[in-house]
C-alpha cells in the first residue's frame, strides 16, 4: 500500500511548523501516511498583493514561481497541503490548485479568502462561524496516550513534582526582575511549605540571568528544583520528558502554545502571568475559552502563594479524550481524509517523494 503523501509548507518559523506537524500528526492516525516538509519564502512580495493575486485568473504555477521562486515541479507529489503563517498562504492555495488536491491552514487568513481553502483551523471563536472554519485547540505532534494516563490532581499535603515553561518577552507583554524572582520564589516557597519539586525547562527567550539563577538554584543542596533543562544544552524535544513526570504544569503567560500543549497532554495547566501582561482581543478571548473550559487557570506571579498555587490547580478538569484523536475525527468529517486515503491506496500509483 502507497502511503497518504502530506506535505507541509514552512515559513521556518518553528511555532508554525509545529502546528502544521500536528495537523499531519492527527492525519497519520487516519491511515498510512508520510509527511515531507518544503520551506516557502514570497520575499518582496506584500502579503495584501499576494492574496489579490489568488484572486485573478493568472496561472497558478506561473504566480508559485513569480511569488515564491519555485517552480511547482520541484515541490514534492502529495495528496494533501498543510501550512500555518501567513508567508505560506499564498503557495498553499496556488499549490493545492495546480495539483488539484484538498488544503488545511491554521490561523486567520487575512485577506484570503476561505474558498480557496477545504479546511482553516482557527483558535479564534469569532473566525469559527466563517465558511470553511472549524474551532479548535492549537495542535500539537505529541500523542498524549504516548504519556501514560493522566495523573491526578495533586495533593499538596503530599510531596509531588510540577513542571515549570518558562518563556520570555513577546509582543507587548514584559517581565520585570520582580516577576523573575517571584518565579524563583515561588518554587522555593512550595518546597518549603509543601515539599514540591520542580522541573523547568526554558526557551530561547528566556534572559540569561533568569536561566542562570535557576541553573544555580538547581545546584544547591536541597534544591527545590529535581531537573533544568536548559534550551542552550538541551536542545528541542523536551517537552514530553517535562509532561510525563509532573503531576500539573505553570506555563508563563506569554506564550499560549506552551499552555495549549500541556493541555493537549491532559496535564492540568496554569498560565502564570507577569505585572504586565496585556493580550489581543483574540488571544485574550482563546484564553477565555481554555478557562471557561475548565482546562487551564491563572494566576498573576505578583501575588500567587503555595496556597493560591493548589487551588487554581483543584479547580482545573483536564481533557478526558486524547485531543489527537478529536482532531483526526474532525479532519476525516470536514474532509474526509480517511476515505481520501482508502481511495489513494487502492487506486493510485506510487510517486516518487522529493526531499526538502
Amino acid at each position: 500500500m502507497n502511503p497518504f503523501r502530506i506535505l507541509i509548507l514552512s515559513d521556518g518559523r518553528p511555532g508554525h511548523f509545529n502546528l502544521s506537524d500536528g495537523i499531519a500528526a492527527a492525519v497519520e492516525r487516519l491511515g498510512p501516511s508520510v509527511t515531507v516538509r518544503h520551506d516557502v519564502r514570497r520575499g518582496r512580495w506584500p502579503g495584501a498583493v499576494a492574496a489579490a493575486l489568488t484572486r485573478s485568473r493568472l496561472p497558478s504555477r506561473a504566480m508559485l514561481t513569480s511569488v515564491y521562486d519555485i517552480p511547482e515541479a520541484e515541490f514534492p507529489a502529495c495528496d494533501l497541503i498543510v501550512s500555518a503563517g501567513a508567508e505560506t498562504l499564498a503557495a498553499n492555495v496556488w499549490l493545492a490548485r495546480s495539483r488539484g488536491v484538498p488544503n488545511i491552514f491554521y490561523g486567520s487568513l487575512r485577506l484570503f479568502q476561505p474558498c480557496d481553502f477545504t479546511l482553516v483551523l482557527t483558535s479564534y471563536a469569532r473566525n469559527a462561524n466563517l465558511p470553511r472554519h472549524a474551532l479548535a485547540l492549537k495542535p500539537s505532534r505529541l500523542d498524549p496516550d504516548s504519556l501514560g494516563p493522566p495523573p491526578p490532581t495533586p495533593d499538596f499535603a503530599k510531596p509531588t513534582t510540577l513542571g515549570l515553561l518558562v518563556g520570555g518577552d513577546a509582543g507587548a507583554i514584559r517581565y520585570e526582575r520582580e516577576d523573575w524572582n517571584g518565579l524563583i520564589e515561588l518554587m522555593s516557597a512550595t518546597t518549603r511549605q509543601n515539599g514540591v519539586r520542580w522541573l523547568v525547562a526554558n526557551s530561547r527567550r528566556t534572559p540569561t540571568h533568569f536561566s542562570d539563577a535557576v541553573a544555580h538554584l538547581a545546584r544547591e543542596v536541597e534544591s527545590p528544583i529535581t531537573r533544568f533543562l536548559d534550551v542552550k544544552t538541551a536542545g528541542p524535544g523536551t517537552l514530553p520528558q517535562i509532561l510525563e513526570a509532573s503531576a500539573a504544569v505553570l506555563c508563563t503567560a506569554d506564550s499560549s502554545s506552551m499552555l495549549s500543549e500541556c493541555i493537549w497532554a491532559r496535564r492540568p495547566a496554569v498560565a502564570i502571568a507577569p505585572n504586565r501582561c496585556p493580550l489581543t482581543p483574540d488571544e485574550a478571548a482563546y484564553r477565555s475559552w481554555l478557562r471557561n473550559s475548565r482546562w487551564c487557570a491563572e494566576v498573576s506571579i505578583r501575588t500567587v502563594t503555595p496556597d493560591l498555587l493548589q487551588s487554581a490547580i483543584a479547580g482545573i478538569v483536564p481533557c478526558s479524550n486524547n485531543p489527537q484523536m478529536e482532531l483526526a475525527a474532525l479532519l476525516s468529517d470536514r474532509i474526509r481524509i480517511g476515505g481520501a486515503q482508502a481511495a489513494h491506496n487502492n487506486s493510485t500509483p506510487h510517486r516518487t517523494m522529493r526531499g526538502r
